[in-house]
């Protein structure tokens, strides 16, 4: 029997999703493109919070509906078939299709509605659930946030949300990155530390400290850049303990483990108290940027957009952020000049 052309397996594809929308809901179909992108029964229920029994009777189900074989099983492991692939790309673009249909009439209406699914790191969850979500859900209140705090790693790649906040531009080129706003990370350590290691004076004797690395960083971090109004450069760094989170990296600063480099809106309050102390007194630091990631759709729906949109304008209102090369906000902190008297490194 001769192969059909692509466009005619597209074709044909359709019409069996034609029939398939009449029998089953289009959750269903979403569990599919779900199952398809992990490849794994187990962690796709969970993610789905399901039975793995009630995810395999529904893709049993729209096989048998079908009439095809969308996946290979075997032992632990399942790929798609030639027929399955070609299912989930008709299957993506209708169900794509199906929500702009959906965004585009609830625009139409005289308020925003419907739901965001958010995706970010947990600091800066904790940092936004003070006022800003609560103020955003009173000024639309027919819109449901949704919130996944996400690993580091997660980001580098579009994790099941419509939006991602994340502070470093993903691998899919295929994704927007919206930049939202630039922020000011610090090199910050306890007056302990100082006490018994000295206080560097150049970012570049960071080498001979003890650093707490990888901090929002999805890879192994080897070096750390730091600039200044004149001049910028990159230093290599190392440290006994590492940590993926700014918050336990604040801790481990606290608790006189080393040197972190914090967004300084996370510990402005410890500087004003002295129990963190910016080693280069606003001197030295790295600028970082937050960006809106999402995937590229022929219409964005309105609500998208004016989350996006409040979100940049509570930042810029609320953080440090970047307007210029000579801006530098000095923090009330405890006076270096208080550990002048202590050595630097040797």
């Amino acid at each position: 029997m001769p192969r059909l052309p692509h466009t005619d397996k597209m074709s044909a594809v359709n019409d069996i999703l034609i029939q398939t929308h009449m029998a089953f809901p289009i959750d269903t179909l979403r569990m599919f493109c779900l199952l398809a992108q992990k490849l794994n029964f187990t962690e796709t229920a969970n993610y789905l919070n399901i039975n793995q029994s009630t995810l395999s009777r529904k893709i049993h189900q729209l096989e048998q509906t079908t009439q095809l074989r969308l996946f290979h099983r075997g032992g632990n492991q399942i790929h798609l078939t030639p027929q399955g692939r070609v299912f989930l790309e008709s299957c993506q673009r209708i169900l794509q299709e199906w929500d702009n249909t959906l965004d585009s009439l609830h625009d139409d209406q005289d308020y925003l509605r419907g739901d965001i699914k958010l995706g970010l790191l947990h600091p800066m969850a904790r940092w936004l659930s003070q006022t800003f979500f609560r103020e955003f859900c009173a000024k639309h209140p027919h819109i449901r946030l949704h919130l996944t705090t996400l690993h580091p790693t997660n980001l580098r790649e579009m994790a099941d949300c419509d939006i991602m906040i994340a502070p470093f531009l993903p691998c899919d080129q295929s994704l927007v990155a919206k930049p939202l706003a630039k922020y000011r990370r610090v090199f910050c350590a306890s007056p302990q530390y100082i006490a018994q290691h000295g206080l560097p004076r150049h970012p570049q004797e960071l080498s001979q400290h003890q650093c707490i690395t990888n901090t929002n960083c999805p890879n192994q971090e080897l070096s750390w850049k730091w600039e200044s109004k004149e001049t910028e450069g990159v230093v290599d760094v190392s440290g006994t303990i590492s940590t993926d989170s700014v918050d336990i990296a604040t801790n481990l600063a606290l608790a006189g483990m080393g040197i972190a480099l914090i967004p300084l809106d996370q510990i402005n309050h410890l500087l004003e108290k002295g129990e963190l102390v910016d080693v280069f007194n606003c001197e030295y630091y790295q600028w970082g940027e937050l960006y809106a990631v999402y995937r590229s759709r022929q219409y964005t729906p309105e609500r998208f957009a004016v989350f996006m949109t409040e979100l940049r304008q509570y930042i810029s209102s609320h953080c440090n952020t970047h307007s210029g090369p000579n801006r530098m906000k000095v923090v009330p902190a405890a006076p270096l000049s208080s550990y002048a008297a202590m050595p630097a490194h040797p």
